[in-house]
């Protein structure tokens, strides 16, 4: 008799279900859980743009090496002497004009001045922005999106010494080294050949990374 009720009252527990409190507390550990698993998939998701993001731009420099070293023949369907040169440029002020800004950023040709007479200058001569319709110089223009930027650029006679408030910068490659030609550029002023610099790019979340460049050719992401 005694076990026929103690089923009879297992059977019962059974069958209860759960209770509200149960199942609110249920609930807010689910949304927990998925709470946290989303930010951290945000977060990777962010990380991984960025990473792609440094070694593309390191690719973009690695690329104007490879043109500046080889012969290529350039947009005024000749080629290149050691006086001209390809090279990566950036310009992260919108004030400065030119389609400044941080979040674009141009390969190109030094073949002429901004006065076109053919006379290579060091910089790019042109509009970001309108590259490549507006200068003989674009070979092209990258565009940063997905919410990722260029946070700043530097650079100087070492990494300790990297100046980190200049907004234009200009990496250069002649035939036949490797070396790289650094320039800090102050309006038409192009500074003497730099020994190191570093671009520094950013997401939104705060996280970054940077590229280095050494004058001896060596380019790197560096986090």
């Amino acid at each position: 008799m005694k076990l026929f009720f103690k089923n009879k009252t297992n059977k019962k527990l059974l069958n209860r279900g759960f209770t509200l409190v149960e199942l609110l507390v249920t609930i807010t550990i689910f949304v927990i859980i998925t709470g946290v698993v989303l930010v951290n998939s945000n977060k990777f998701d962010s990380t991984e743009l960025l990473n792609n993001f440094s070694y593309d731009t390191a690719l973009t420099i690695k690329q104007a090496q490879s043109y500046g070293v080889n012969a290529r023949e350039n947009n005024l369907g000749s080629f290149n002497t050691n006086l001209s040169g390809y090279g990566v440029y950036f310009n992260i002020d919108p004030a400065t004009g030119a389609g400044g800004s941080n979040t674009n950023f141009v390969l190109f040709n030094d073949i002429s001045d901004n006065l076109g007479t053919g006379n290579p200058d060091k910089i790019y001569n042109g509009s970001i922005t309108s590259c490549p319709t507006d200068s003989l110089e674009c070979v092209q223009k990258y565009s940063i999106k997905k919410g990722l930027y260029i946070k700043n650029i530097c650079a100087g006679a070492s990494e300790a010494t990297c100046d980190s408030s200049i907004t234009k910068l200009s990496i250069l490659f002649y035939r036949p080294n490797l070396a790289a030609f650094i320039y800090t550029v102050n309006g038409t002023f192009v500074s003497v050949p730099q020994s190191y610099a570093r671009i520094t790019l950013a997401s939104l979340d705060g996280a970054t990374s940077s590229v280095v460049i050494t004058a001896v050719g060596q380019i790197y992401v560096k986090r």
